[in-house]
Order: C-alpha cells, then structure tokens, then sequence
C-alpha cells in the first residue's frame, strides 16, 4: 500500500480512485440519486438555492444556444451582463451541458454537478495526497475528510462552495513543479498545468480560485526557501507561466465584472468584511448530526456563529498527530516530512488567523505602517 513520496498515481489506479469518489458522493449525498430529476426544489429556504438551479441551467444552456451573450442572463431587465451580479458558475454549466441537454431538467443538471463536485474533490485530495505520503490508505482517508467535511454539507444551497477539488490539485501540481525543477524540458509544462489547475478553480468559484492563488503564491516562497530554489531560473520562469496561464484563462471572464462594478458601483465594504468574518464559536459550529454536542456549546456564546467551520474530530486528531510524528522522529529520510509539515501546518494556521478578518490582521497592518 506504501511508494515512495512523489509517487504518481496510474491510470488504472486513478480510474479506480474515481469510481470511489462518485460511490463515496452517492453515499454521502443519499437519497439524492433516486431522485436527480426532482429532489432539491426545496433545496433552501431562501434563495441561493434557488439562485444555483437557475445559474447552472442557464450556463449550460447558453454555452451552446448563445455563448457570445453568455453574461447577458434572463434577468434583471433591461440591464446587460447581469450573470456578473454574482458567481457566474462557468465551470459548473459547462459540466451540465450534457445533462442540460440531454434531459432539459435544471434540478437534474445542478444534481449531476453537486456529485461530481463531492467526487472531483475526493479525487484530487486523495492525488495530492497520495504524491505527498506515497500512502494509499493515508490518501483514501484524508480525501474523505477533505471531501466531506461538515463546512462543505452546510452549502449545499452554494453550488460553487462544494467545487473545493481545484485547491488541492492546484498544490499537487505545485508540488510536481518544484520537485521537477531541474528538468528544464519538463518545467515549463508544469507551470502551464499549475495555471490551469488554479484557472479550473478560479472558474468554478472565485473565492476558492483567490484562495488557491494565495496558497500557491505561500507555498512557492516556503519551497522556493527549503530547496534552495531562488536562484533557479527555470523554477521561476515556470511560477511566471503558471501565473500568465491562469490570468490568461481567467481574464477574460472576469472583464464583465470589471464592467459592472463600474456600472453599478457594486463593493463590498469594511462593515460586510467584519459581518462575514468568522468567530471563536464559529470553530465549534458544525453541519453533521454527529457533531449537535459540540453546537450546544457554540450556542452558549453571546453571539451567533458566523460560519459552521469546525473541521471534524478525525481531521483535527490526524492532523495532529501526524504533526507530532513529524516532530518526534528523526533521520535523513524525514526532511521531506518535515517540509511538508512546515508548509501545510503554517498553511493552516494563517487560515484560521485569517478567517477572523479585519480585527485580528491590525497587528500585522500596524508593523507593516512601522515599516513602510
């Protein structure tokens, strides 16, 4: 069950790996396959749920029936480009198109697309990870984790929120880049593939795609410093494409939101900021049934939770003691760990710093004014 770190996962084991992804997203997702055509008309209360049976449609429609007025939705008339007011999904009705297509049904369309999201993000942590730890096992259980956490079961109602896989894949990539850096034939190959592993992500939801970018753009310091890569020419021209390839990709479907924030004067302000930034009791809060002690807890605090974002016992407990091997053990053959360790452990503490928004960066906005 063990290779090597580094290892690439064959095709006939990738094939395999996706037939459990979409059994694991039919599991998970149950009784939703015995009903693709109609389950999910009550999908939410309010109407983001709504809003994602009708955008996914609609996307997938257009891309075929009139892709040059792909922006110019069904809606709010008579404006133009109003499919920029919110996520545009592109990602998404493009995976619908054949079900849009073939059956003519929305619900059925936006259903097919929530499983492969649930099984693309499955097989691209489980990749990542598999290159990672050279572990099948280790792979199989972190992608689950990964795939099903409660954070991604409390947006079924956001199509966008459950296309997690790009992140991932995107580091995978990242990592293949670096560890090929001295092949100069096959370097700039793997920055293209970075940029359109992070341009996949960016399309399928932007605030994931933004995530993705920093995270790479983290990762490519903390790298570029354990293995001595500064000086590498071709790890630089190959960050550099990777980052063209990704604008390139991108660019032109982000112009039509250019276009309505200067239109409209849409923005989003320091106050929305503050609202949507999480809290302690948020990291207690959690969608699956398993965790309803720990929500009683949460509900003690003064204030309501922002965001359900309590990752799951298993993934907190693997996560740390997979830490703590990291640092107990010792030899040659641990420097890899090691950095591994480093990268995705200071990855997840500056999340979390992160998610707290304005009020916990003002020390950092501080020491930078003392700076500048």
């Amino acid at each position: 069950m063990e290779d090597p770190a580094g290892t690439i996962a064959r095709p006939r084991e990738l094939v395999l790996v996706s037939l459990a992804g979409v059994a694991l997203a039919i599991l998970m997702t149950w009784p939703l396959v015995t009903g693709l055509g109609h389950l999910g008309r009550t999908r939410s209360t309010d109407a983001d749920g709504h809003y994602s049976i009708w955008n996914v449609a609609w996307v997938a429609r257009t891309l075929v029936a009139d892709p040059t007025h792909l922006f110019d939705a069904n809606i709010f008339f008579p404006h133009k480009t109003t499919l920029a007011y919110s996520e545009a999904n592109l990602l998404e009705g493009t995976i619908g198109v054949p079900v849009y297509w073939m059956t003519r049904n929305p619900y059925a369309t936006l259903n097919v697309v929530m499983l492969f999201a649930f099984a693309s993000a499955f097989v691209c942590a489980y990749l990542l990870l598999r290159y990672l730890t050279g572990d099948r096992r280790a792979a199989a259980a972190g992608a689950i984790l990964y795939a099903f956490c409660p954070y991604v079961f409390s947006h079924l109602s956001h199509i966008q929120l459950l296309f997690t896989g790009g992140i991932p894949l995107s580091l995978l990539m990242l990592h293949r880049l670096v560890d090929e850096a001295s092949f100069r034939r096959k370097i700039l190959w793997r920055g293209i593939a970075l940029g359109l592993a992070l341009a996949a992500q960016a399309l399928a939801c932007a605030y994931y795609g933004i995530f993705a970018g920093l995270i790479v753009g983290y990762g490519t310091v903390v790298l570029a410093t354990t293995r001595r890569l500064w000086t590498s020419a071709a790890y630089w021209i190959a960050i550099t494409t990777a980052a063209a390839t990704s604008t390139l990709m991108v660019l032109p479907f982000f112009l039509p939101y250019v276009r309505v924030q200067a239109e409209m004067g849409f923005n989003r302000t320091l106050v929305e900021n503050l609202q949507a930034s999480a809290n302690p009791q948020s990291y207690l809060a959690s969608s699956a049934h398993a965790h309803a002690w720990l929500l009683e807890i949460a509900r003690r605090f003064p204030e309501h939770w922002t965001e359900p974002l309590f990752p799951g016992m298993l993934a907190l407990t693997l996560g740390a003691a997979g830490l703590l091997l990291v640092v107990l053990r010792r030899g040659p053959h641990q420097t890899r760990n090691r950095e591994t360790a480093i990268l995705y452990g200071t990855i997840a503490a500056l999340a979390c710093w992160a998610s707290f928004g304005p009020p916990a960066q003002r020390p950092l906005r501080r020491a930078i004014r003392r700076i500048v």
